[in-house]
C-alpha cells in the first residue's frame, strides 16, 4: 500500500480548550505529517473536509478527536486505514484542567514546568503515528491451491440438499451413500411436515423430487 498521510485534530468536547491545538500539531508536523484542524471533526465541515482529503488520495487519516468507540461509521472510508487517538475521553475528559492546571503566561517559558495533559495528548498522537507506518490493509485469506471438489458422505435429505447446493455453485461433487439407494430414512416416508404456509396438513414427501434433481447435475456423481 503506498500510503499518504494526513492527520486531523478535532477542537470541539473541550479538546481546543484544555489543550494548545498549535503544539499537539507541531509534534506530527516535526514529523513531516501535513496537519488540519477542524471545530468538530464529526460535524458536516468536518466530514465534507475528510471526504475531500480522501477524494485528494488520502488513504491513510489519523483522527485525533473522540474515541473509537463511538462514530465509527461515520469516520470508516472504505479502502482506507484510519487511525483514532482519543483525546476526548482519555485526555481532557479524563484529566480535567481544575485538577490538571495548564501553564499561566509565566510558565509557559518555564521548562521546569510539566503539562501532563498536553504532554499525554502529544504521547497518545505519537503513538498512532508509530502505529500507522507499521501496519497495512486486511486482506481476506485465500488459499493458493482451493480444490473444486467437495465430497458429501451419507446420502440422506441433508446430504442430498448440500450436494445440491454445492453443484449449483460450480463445484465438483461425490456424494457417498452406504446404503444400494439414496433417500436414507426420509425416502421411507409416506408423508412428512407441510413446508409451505398454511403448514395445516401434511404433504408428499420431497425426497424424490430432490433424488431426481440431483441426477440432472453432471458435476454430481454418486456411490451407493
Amino acid at each position: 500500500m503506498n500510503k499518504k498521510y494526513g492527520v486531523y485534530i478535532c477542537e470541539g468536547c473541550g479538546i481546543g480548550e484544555s489543550l494548545n491545538i498549535e503544539k499537539l500539531s507541531a509534534v506530527a508536523e516535526d514529523e513531516g505529517y501535513a496537519v488540519k484542524t477542524c471545530p468538530a471533526l464529526c460535524g458536516k465541515a468536518g466530514i465534507e473536509l475528510l471526504q475531500q482529503e480522501v477524494a485528494g488520495g488520502v488513504n491513510t487519516l489519523v483522527l485525533a478527536a473522540c474515541s473509537p468507540r463511538v462514530l465509527y461509521d461515520t469516520f470508516r472510508f472504505d479502502g482506507c486505514l484510519v487511525e483514532r487517538v482519543n483525546l476526548r475521553e482519555q485526555v481532557v475528559w479524563s484529566h480535567p484542567r481544575a485538577t490538571w492546571p495548564a501553564p499561566t503566561e509565566a510558565q509557559k517559558d518555564d521548562e521546569s514546568f510539566i503539562d501532563h495533559v498536553q504532554m499525554l495528548a502529544s504521547d497518545y498522537l505519537k503513538m498512532a503515528l508509530a502505529k500507522v507506518k507499521k501496519i497495512e490493509l486486511p486482506t481476506a485469506f485465500t488459499l493458493e491451491t482451493l480444490c473444486r471438489k467437495i465430497l458429501v458422505i451419507g446420502g440422506g435429505i441433508t446430504g442430498i440438499s448440500a450436494a445440491l447446493d454445492a453443484a449449483k455453485t460450480g463445484y465438483e461433487v461425490t456424494i457417498v451413500e452406504k446404503e444400494p439407494a439414496l433417500g436414507g430414512n426420509a425416502a421411507k416416508w409416506r408423508k412428512q411436515l407441510p413446508t409451505e404456509y398454511p403448514y395445516e396438513k401434511s404433504m408428499a414427501p420431497v425426497i424424490q423430487a430432490k433424488i431426481k434433481e440431483l441426477a440432472s447435475f453432471p458435476n454430481i456423481q454418486v456411490k451407493t
